[in-house]
C-alpha cells in the first residue's frame, strides 16, 4: 500500500528548504535547492526533482509552502515579501498546481508555518493558544488561538517584532524606532555589541569587535558572555529584558498555554531566556499566569517547511 505524503518548503531569499514528511509530521527526507529570485515555477520545479525519488515511493497529498511577508494563505497570494521581492503580487497556488498537478496546497508566513509545526509537531504538542517568537536577522511573530493560526483581517497579524518597547529606542530596519527587533535580533545585538565597542567596554568585547569585524556574530557575543564577559553579557540582558516585556504584555494579552522562542539568536539559551523570564514575570497580571512556560522551540531551521506541510491536512488537533 503506498503511503500519503506531504512536501513542505520553507521558501528563503537564497534557498528553499524542503520536508517530505508523512500525515502525522514524521519526516522521511530533507534537503535545499537554490531559490530562484524570479520564479516560482523554476524553484518548485527543483524541490519537485530533488524530492522525486522519495515521492515515487507514495501518494503526494499536498504540497505546503512557507514564505517571508504578507500572504494569504486562503487564495494563494503572496503581497509584500521582503526576501522574495521577484516573487511579490503572484499566486502561489497556481505555481504548485504547474509543478505538481492537482493536489492539496497550503500557504503561511513563514514565522506562522513554523508556529504550526511546533503546534503539531514540536514544542507546542498538545496545546490550544501558542505564541511564537523568532529571533533571527530580525524578530518574526506568530499566534495559535484555538488551534487556528490568527493572520488578521490584512493578513498581517503577528509582527511582534515590531512592538516598541522604547519610542526613544535605537533605530530599527523597519524605520521605526524601539522595536523589539531593534534590540533582540542579530542585526540589533551585533550593533549594540559595536557600539559598546567604540565606547567604554573592556578589552574583551573591543578585542572580539576589532578580530571579527563584518564577520562578527551573536555566536561569537554568547561565547564571550559565557566566558565572563560583562559587556557582552549584557547586552544579551538587555535583549532578554524588552524580550520580557514584550512576552509579559502579550501573556496579559492573549493568555496562551506557551510562549515558544527560537531562531538562531535564541542559541544564546540562558544569557536572553533568564532575563526574559523574570521581566516577564512581573509585567503578567494574573497570579495564574505569572508561570506560564517561555520555552525554546524544538524543530530548528526545518520547523516552518514541517508546518507547512501539515497545514496541508487542514488538522488543527494539535496531538
Amino acid at each position: 500500500m503506498t503511503a500519503d505524503l506531504l512536501l513542505g518548503v520553507d521558501v528563503g531569499g537564497t534557498g528553499a528548504k524542503y520536508v517530505v514528511a508523512d500525515l502525522a509530521g514524521a519526516v522521511r527526507a530533507e534537503g535545499d535547492v537554490p531559490t530562484d529570485p524570479a520564479s516560482p515555477e523554476t524553484t518548485l520545479g527543483r524541490v519537485a526533482r530533488a524530492t522525486g525519488p522519495v515521492l515515487d515511493g507514495g501518494r503526494l497529498h499536498g504540497v505546503g509552502l512557507a514564505c517571508a511577508g504578507i500572504v494569504n494563505p486562503l487564495t494563494g497570494w503572496l503581497g509584500r515579501s521582503p526576501n522574495l521581492p521577484g516573487w511579490e503580487d503572484s499566486n502561489l497556488f497556481a505555481a504548485v498546481d504547474a509543478v505538481f498537478g492537482n493536489v492539496r496546497r497550503a500557504l503561511a508566513n513563514d514565522v506562522n508555518g513554523a508556529l504550526y509545526g511546533e503546534f503539531r509537531a514540536g514544542a507546542g504538542r498538545g496545546c490550544a493558544d501558542l505564541v511564537m517568537i523568532a529571533l533571527g536577522t530580525g524578530v518574526g511573530g506568530g499566534v495559535l488561538l484555538g488551534g487556528e493560526l490568527l493572520v488578521g483581517t490584512h493578513f498581517g497579524a503577528g509582527e511582534i517584532g515590531h512592538m516598541v518597547m522604547d519610542p526613544h529606542g535605537p533605530v530599527c530596519t523597519c524605520g521605526g524606532r524601539g522595536c523589539l527587533e531593534a534590540y533582540a535580533g542579530s542585526v540589533g545585538l551585533l550593533r549594540a555589541a559595536r557600539e559598546a565597542a567604540a565606547g567604554d567596554a573592556g578589552p574583551g568585547l573591543r578585542d572580539l569587535v576589532a578580530a571579527r569585524g563584518v564577520a562578527l556574530t551573536t555566536r561569537d557575543l554568547a561565547r564571550l558572555a559565557v566566558a565572563g564577559d560583562e559587556d557582552a553579557a549584557g547586552i544579551f540582558t538587555l535583549a532578554g529584558r524588552r524580550l520580557g516585556q514584550a512576552v509579559g504584555n502579550l501573556i496579559n494579552v492573549l493568555d496562551p498555554d506557551r510562549i515558544l522562542i527560537g531562531g538562531g539568536v535564541a542559541q544564546a539559551g540562558d544569557l536572553i531566556f533568564e532575563p526574559c523570564r523574570r521581566t516577564a514575570r512581573a509585567i503578567v497580571l494574573a497570579a495564574e499566569a505569572k508561570d506560564t512556560p517561555i520555552l525554546p522551540a524544538e524543530l530548528g531551521p526545518l520547523a516552518a517547511a514541517v508546518g507547512a506541510a501539515l497545514l496541508v491536512t487542514g488538522e488543527a488537533s494539535g496531538e
